[in-house]
């Protein structure tokens, strides 16, 4: 099955953050409290897979700072769309970081599978994140 992608500006973004916060964490979330370059959304002929915010650190890294799979997306089609932010990052940047708690040891196994390696653990109001970096072998320059 085939993913597609759509990608956000901050401004477009700000209209659905509230509420794709909320159906992949189960919380809100003030959209205002947003500082990100980019947002990317998967799907496919089913509807939504799932989301990723993007922050640029530098022209050549970038920091996914929340994302996830909608519930019911979870699965093969969250990987495929996984993969499909994977291969969209790689186009323009050379490596990614991101968080993830501790306890999200599914998500911890996929990024793990596609190459993402534990750089770091931090403590952030009392929940445990683990700090993963994944640099391209061949990122594609445009």
């Amino acid at each position: 099955m085939t993913v597609g992608l759509v990608r956000y500006s901050p401004e477009e973004w700000f209209e659905y953050a509230e509420a794709s916060h909320k159906l992949v964490f189960k919380e809100i979330r003030d959209p205002a409290m947003d500082r990100i370059s980019f947002a990317l959304l998967a799907y496919d002929s089913v509807g939504p897979i799932g989301y990723v915010t993007c922050r640029e650190l530098d022209s050549e890294s970038l920091y996914w700072q929340y994302g996830g799979a909608i519930e019911g997306r979870r699965g093969l089609p969250a990987v495929r769309g996984f993969d499909a932010f994977l291969e969209e990052t790689r186009k323009q940047y050379k490596r990614i970081t991101t968080l993830v708690e501790n306890g999200n040891v599914s998500y911890l196994h996929l990024a793990m599978q596609k190459g993402f390696r534990i750089i770091g653990v931090r403590c952030f109001k009392g929940q445990v994140l683990v700090e993963l970096f994944k640099e391209f072998e061949n990122a594609i320059q445009v």
